[in-house]
């Protein structure tokens, strides 16, 4: 029997009735599920009475205040128009607006609602309120400003304004008509001759000098979000700490100045023991995370030691003078991370069962209560360590940005923003108010996933979010573009909706919330132009009406990956691609190029029994069959390989080869904007970073790169399809 209140309270906060399957199935939304959502948004709903009262509550809050808690407009729409809630009897008043702009400039005017059109009437506790719309006068400068309206009696309604420009930011090169190349690689899994087992920051600028040298304008790379430097077997980037900060892990130690000036250091570092132990990591197959970290976090610590000693002490030194301001500048967002950071590393050397601060004594739940406060006072030291660490890591990301721009790359780094966050890490326990505890975001059923998926990542709460009047998700876009000219938004369709599934359920029981998607593709808008960013949103999965439409109308480059477009029953061809978009083969959730031709991810969900029906496994084998020769006739058709290719799921590296220069020539032919090429595609290796739907069945994040990368960027097949790419794209 329906239950109208709650489905009336579910809708108003965003939960949608139901959803569409991949089989065509319409699925429901139980009451259970709209109550357990509801009370993850900090909604009352344990009875009838208690939803009744809430969705009263929640339909005349907007009622209640003079101005709402944020206005987010765009220059496409003209001037900013805000609504202002007066009682009956203020409509002949003559009230003044103040609008404060982030650079300090002060406009101010005179306004009477009456001359204005009124825009709804509610009686709210006996009183009769009315709504009016005020228009300012122009457009201000793109930013976050700070609008009051007062009334004669002194009594003033305040918001904060957010304007953005009508589009994204656009590389200048793209306005002058130039298509652009780059690649993609998952930086943790670059082997170098250099690096202590797993990819680092020094790797990065050497990707992006090569890669510049042979033509390339971008470098794309994993999330680079802090993880959990207490707990080094938290290694997906896809499940971060923090994404605001950076993870330490891709420090290059022998590179930090301190290094060369520590005896301590030095010593630890010529010991045979380490050096022996070293080895045996640069050397393995995989990466061993606990392992790196053991190498590197006595060096971190030794290197601290001797940067307090030589630049901190007395009057300090320019490195000094830096770390100071570093971290003056990173306010009260990186004296929280670095507090997490320490307190979770005192907790676990007590107790390995207190790695989760809902674990923590209840003290130390409160980011700004008074025990946390001691803790930071009496821990200056710990906690000024991960800030140091977090200055080593933004100064060394900024020395791989600034080799891509010297190489003359017109985009530089390609950074990657996670769609979520653990709700056991830093940015979880700094923002609470924030989150949505007791679910996760996930997505439903589809064809690589058929019993759908639950991520583990703690969705940010909607209603909170326009509270907080969106700053905390303007801070993240612009910490993630920072020392970038390109960013990645994984999982876009977040800005319009999320799939969020109840803790403990099933992946295929949950829901779609809705976001507030204008508001949101204004705010990415508004980080992109004043962080002069390029934004591509991953619009991959189910992608709701409309979406990629919006997504073009600001200027975000969608994605399109050859190994899903079709044109009817055959592969899209070259000049049917759309021009705002970027390009390639595949991503790091899919098997390469040749891995895909051989169908090793069908075979490892096989083998992991990850069909529902072992039908559908056959069935998809069947299908990788048709997709080959779909991909073969488009190819021939386009006259880059040769009418007979062979069709057998095993090829030799000759052929491999050739596939793979038929693939991106016909890539580079498209009218798409941006071309993302990964080096295992160019080298023929069958292999998949990461097999979505698996935790440690399958090596996720583990996997190295055969070759060193300065062997990778000489290679003749590499060199050869750069060469084509830069004739083709300028």
């Amino acid at each position: 029997m329906p239950n109208e209140p709650l489905d009336r309270l579910a809708a108003l906060a965003g939960i949608e009735s139901g959803w569409i399957d991949f089989f065509g199935k319409q699925r429901l939304v139980s009451d259970d599920t709209k109550r357990v959502f509801l009370s993850a948004m900090g909604l009352a709903v344990d009875s009838d009475d208690a939803v009744a009262r809430t969705l009263s509550a929640l339909e005349t809050e907007p009622w209640r205040s003079r101005l709402p808690s944020v206005v987010v407009a765009s220059a496409d729409q003209g001037a900013p128009s805000v609504t202002v809630t007066l009682p009956k009897g203020l409509e002949n008043a003559a009230l003044t607006w103040s609008l404060r702009e982030e650079n300090g400039t002060l406009h101010q005017g005179n306004w009477r609602p009456r001359e204005a059109p009124m825009s709804g009437r509610r009686e709210v506790d006996g009183r009769l309120l009315e709504r009016y719309t005020l228009t300012l006068p122009g457009l201000p400068f793109p930013g976050i400003h700070h609008l009051e309206v007062t009334d004669s009696r002194g009594e003033a309604g305040t918001t904060t304004l957010i304007f953005a420009p009508a589009t994204a930011y656009l590389p200048p090169a793209f306005a002058e008509g130039r298509r652009l190349w780059g690649y993609a690689t998952q930086l943790y899994g670059v082997r170098s001759r250099h690096n202590w087992g797993v990819g680092d920051f020094s790797d990065l600028a050497l990707i992006a000098r090569g890669a510049a040298a042979q033509g390339a304008s971008a470098v794309g790379v994993n999330p680079l979000h802090a993880l959990f430097a207490a707990r080094p077997e938290r290694y997906s980037p896809y499940s971060p700490s923090s994404r605001t900060f950076l993870n330490i892990g891709f420090i290059d130690i022998e590179a930090v100045p301190d290094f060369a000036e520590s005896p301590e250091a030095a010593r630890l570092f010529g010991s045979a023991a380490f050096q022996r132990r070293l080895a045996e990591v640069r050397a393995a197959e995989q990466i061993d995370y606990l392992a790196v970290a053991a190498l590197k976090r006595p060096l971190f610590a030794a290197c601290w030691q001797s940067f307090q000693k030589r630049h901190l002490a007395g009057d300090g030194s320019q490195r000094g003078t830096a770390f100071r301001r570093f971290r003056q500048q990173g306010g009260r967002s990186l004296r929280l991370f670095a507090t997490f950071e320490a307190l979770q590393a005192e907790f676990l050397s007590t107790d390995p069962d207190r790695s989760y601060w809902r674990t923590w004594p209840v003290g130390y739940h409160d980011p700004d209560g008074a025990d946390v406060q001691a803790f930071t006072a009496a821990h200056d030291d710990g906690v000024g360590f991960h800030i140091y660490l977090q200055w080593l890591a933004d100064q060394q990301l900024a020395a791989a940005e600034t080799a891509a721009r010297q190489g003359g790359m017109s985009i530089g780094l390609y950074r990657d923003l996670a769609v979520g966050i653990s709700d056991d890490g830093a940015e979880a326990w700094a923002n609470q108010s924030l989150l949505c505890m007791g679910v996760s975001v996930g997505a439903p059923p589809d064809p690589l996933n058929l019993s759908g998926q639950d991520w583990g990542l703690v969705p940010l709460n909607p209603l909170a979010l326009r509270k907080a009047s969106y700053l905390p998700f303007l801070e993240i876009l612009e910490a993630n573009m920072r020392h970038a000219g390109a960013l990645r938004l994984d999982h876009a369709m977040s800005l319009q909706r999320l799939y969020w599934v109840p803790q403990g359920a099933k992946a295929d029981q949950g829901a779609y919330v809705r976001y507030p998607v204008d508001d949101l593709f204004r705010l990415a808008v508004l980080a992109s132009v004043r962080q002069r960013c390029l934004i591509i949103g991953e619009d991959l999965g189910t992608v709701p009406d409309g979406f990629r439409e919006r997504m073009a109308e600001r200027s975000l480059l969608g994605y399109r990956l050859m190994v899903f477009e079709r044109d009817g029953d055959k592969a899209r061809s070259a000049e049917t691609y759309p021009s705002l978009a970027l390009v390639g083969f595949g991503t790091h959730d899919l098997p390469s190029l040749a891995g895909w031709w051989q169908g090793i991810d069908i075979e490892s969900r096989r083998r992991l029994a990850l069909y529902t029906d072992p039908a559908l496994g056959v069935a998809e084998v069947a299908n990788r069959a048709e997709d080959r020769r779909r991909l073969v006739d488009m190819l021939v058709a386009a006259g880059e390989l040769e009418p007979g290719f062979s069709l057998d799921p095993i090829l030799e590296a000759r052929q491999l080869q050739r596939l793979s220069a038929a693939v991106h020539s016909v890539l580079a032919r498209t009218p798409s904007k941006l071309l993302m090429v990964q080096f295992e595609d160019l080298l023929g290796w069958s292999l998949q970073m990461n097999l979505p739907g698996t935790v440690d069945q399958h090596p996720n994040w583990r996997v190295r790169y055969p070759t060193p990368i300065e062997d990778m960027l000489e290679d003749g097949g590499v060199t050869a399809v750069a060469g084509r790419l830069s004739a083709v794209r300028g």
